[in-house]
């Protein structure tokens, strides 16, 4: 008897004190990422839930109704130039979260009909953190943590490689997201200027696509290829990219929408992507692309954890920087019961040294 062959796409998971993180794996590789932080859990809706909300207000100009959800931003759903008798004023209606709240902006909704029976505004429907991947989560393994880190490590970070040699820089800004292909030390492709071009160009697609998904890009994003160029270049990595962005459909993944336009000839890529979610740096990151206290926070409990278990009763303190020890002080997501309840142990929190950009934990 054949013993039944493992998916090609898992969902692996991996919940510290502060945050649950989740990656999707494709033939061993992390492909897409996700985050769900504690301190957000009562306060945000999430893509894919629908909800019972009251129509506060209705604005023409716009095309669209704002909804009262009962939890997070005023939330925004569009009707076009034809709106539903229903959709008025007072109303109570059903909506589909299709875009999760960012960057100032409330979530946008998709309208679904007249609201039940019952409590307005209120959760109908929920969905789980990895909605839209197919399967059912299993825990990490300790080698897969170690991979989940590393990738959410690296999906912050401005650059990425290109596999045989190069690197994208990866910038993004209020309009857009901005990609550059650059040959850096590849010395693959040929001694032709064209030719290696073409071939750096062409291996950075599936990178290119790789990193919108781990890091959760969308809006409009524009890729500046390396050059010079040759007749059909343009062409073929036009295809490539529409190519690369169709296999992300593969094994039941719920891709969001995706326009390629064709590559100019000035070399640039223009690629217009469905928002659902928050971008990864978008809740790791300050508006200077540092990370903010609760992520310097999560990642002290996380060391403070690992020392506790080898302390073997001795003291541990943990130093932190004066953002992140005013947020472990505030204790609002509730993580010293938790170290308590799984841990044990004895700690002090202390501020970290002058210029001291993370957390650190001393054993005594």
């Amino acid at each position: 008897m054949k013993s039944a062959k493992s998916p090609t796409r898992q969902i692996v998971i991996h919940e510290r004190i502060g945050e649950l993180r989740l990656a999707l794996f494709d033939r061993d590789r992390i492909v897409e990422l996700r985050l769900e932080r504690w301190s957000t859990q009562e306060t945000r809706v999430r893509w894919g839930q629908i909800y019972a909300g009251r129509v506060t207000a209705i604005d023409s100009r716009i095309g669209g109704a704002f909804v009262d959800l009962g939890v997070g931003e005023p939330a925004f759903a569009p009707f076009g130039r034809e709106r539903d008798a229903e959709l008025r004023v007072g109303a109570g209606v059903a909506v589909r979260i299709v875009r999760e709240a960012e960057g100032g902006k409330g979530p946008a909704l998709a309208y679904e009909g007249p609201a039940p029976a019952g409590a307005c505004p209120a959760l109908l429907e929920d969905a789980s953190p990895w909605h839209g991947w197919p399967g059912e989560p299993r825990e990490a393994d300790e080698d897969e943590i170690e991979r989940m880190d590393a990738a959410f490590e690296a999906a912050l970070e401005l650059d990425a490689p290109i596999a045989g040699g190069g690197r994208l820089t990866i910038e993004r800004t209020r309009a857009l997201t901005a990609i550059d292909v650059d040959s850096a030390s590849r010395d693959i492709g040929g001694s032709d200027a064209a030719r290696f071009a073409r071939s750096l160009n062409l291996a950075a697609i599936p990178e290119i696509v790789r990193q919108i998904r781990l890091r959760g890009l969308g809006g409009l994003i524009c890729v500046d290829f390396s050059g010079p160029r040759r007749k059909g270049d343009a062409e073929a990595l036009t295809k490539a990219l529409i190519s690369a962005f169709d296999a992300e459909k593969n094994g039941g993944v719920v891709a969001p929408k995706t326009e390629v336009l064709a590559v100019s000839r000035f070399g640039i890529a223009q690629i217009a992507r469905q928002k659902r979610r928050q971008a990864l740096a978008d809740i790791c990151l300050d508006a200077y692309g540092q990370p903010t206290a609760e992520t310097l926070a999560i990642a002290g409990i996380d060391r403070l954890c690992a020392a506790l278990t080898q302390a073997k009763g001795r003291e541990v303190t943990l130093f932190a920087p004066a953002a992140a020890l005013a947020f472990l002080e505030a204790d609002k997501i509730g993580w010293r019961q938790e170290v308590v309840d799984t841990l044990g142990g004895t700690y002090k929190l202390r501020l970290g040294r002058p210029g001291q950009s993370a957390c650190e934990v001393v054993i005594q």
